[in-house]
């Protein structure tokens, strides 16, 4: 009996392992063929995202707009593509949003007359100022080399701009004023171009940039933040115009510190996932050049 009760666990065994494994394998098809089709949806919206450029001149946001075709606008809004077998969600944001740390004085971002000076901001600005300047002075709440040996960081600060912005995350006390979002970006912040690429310059876009950076930049009230949410909502579910889903002070406000027309790049955000499948969800960012001449590049690839 015994005997026979070992052979049946092993069998039993035998037979976990081999359902772990398909399904392990499984797995590893199913995201390595999402990585595909979510670069195919991306490459498929790029193209429908230019054929309404074609169409419709004006890039105005939040708007409304004639006819019932669908339109593919850099305003968040969710857009479905078939790939392959899978459906693809999509949404264009314009790549002109958040906060913009590129450069030797990051930290003027941060600092807002609006809001009541506060022990981590103050802080976390003193640190940024020190992290890009040239010199090895700390200013008062800043950290020069000597604090991040102290601290068993010793290749801290760069003492250079920044070259990617989830460096601000190396700050000690960054990621409790800015933290990535439910998808793993940091999209409060802009993103830094590399040497050689153009900066990305101007306002940041008021549909890209997300609800907590205006709600800081704006100085708005708990109360005026969630009418915000409510109203960007609307907007991509039902198409109604924020000027009429806003009071009229709020949307002012919004639009003196906020661009509503696109900028000309674009960041698309391909999800392959599902409840049934695993997947990747990849963002790209493009600065289409229309002509005879023109040629599409992506600048930034991310899974």
């Amino acid at each position: 009996m015994a005997l026979i009760a070992s052979i049946g666990v092993l069998v039993a065994s035998a037979v976990a392992i081999s359902q772990y494994s398909a399904a392990e394998t499984d797995t590893f098809a199913s995201l390595q063929r999402s990585a595909l089709e979510a670069e195919s949806a991306a490459n498929r919206t790029l193209c429908l995202l230019l054929a309404d450029r074609a169409k419709n001149a004006d890039r105005r946001l939040g708007a409304e707009t004639d006819g019932t075709a669908e339109r593919f606008l850099a305003d968040g809004t969710e857009h479905t593509v078939t790939a392959g077998e899978r459906t693809v969600s999509v949404r264009i944001f314009d790549a002109v949003a958040g906060l913009d740390l590129a450069g030797r004085n990051p930290a003027r971002q941060l600092t807002n007359p609006k809001l009541a000076k506060d022990e981590p901001r103050e802080e976390l600005i003193a640190r940024l100022e020190d992290y890009a300047d040239s010199d090895d002075l700390a200013k008062p709440g800043g950290m020069e080399s000597q604090h991040y040996r102290s601290a068993g960081v010793p290749v801290l600060p760069r003492n250079r701009p920044l070259q990617f912005r989830e460096e601000l995350l190396w700050l000690p006390g960054a990621g409790k004023l800015y933290l990535p979002s439910e998808n793993g970006v940091l999209d409060a912040i802009r993103l830094i171009p590399p040497e050689k690429l153009r900066a990305l310059t101007g306002r940041p876009n008021l549909y890209a940039t997300p609800a907590a950076v205006i709600a800081e930049r704006c100085a708005l009230t708990a109360e005026e933040s969630e009418q915000l949410r409510n109203a960007l909502e609307l907007w991509r579910k039902k198409r109604l115009p924020l000027a009429e889903s806003l009071p009229p002070g709020l949307a002012g406000k919004l639009e003196m510190n906020f661009s509503t027309r696109e900028s000309g790049a674009y960041t698309i955000q391909a999800d392959a996932s599902s409840p049934e499948n695993p997947g990747v969800r990849l963002r790209v960012t493009v600065r289409p050049v229309t002509g005879s001449r023109s040629f599409e590049y992506y600048e930034f690839f991310s899974y």
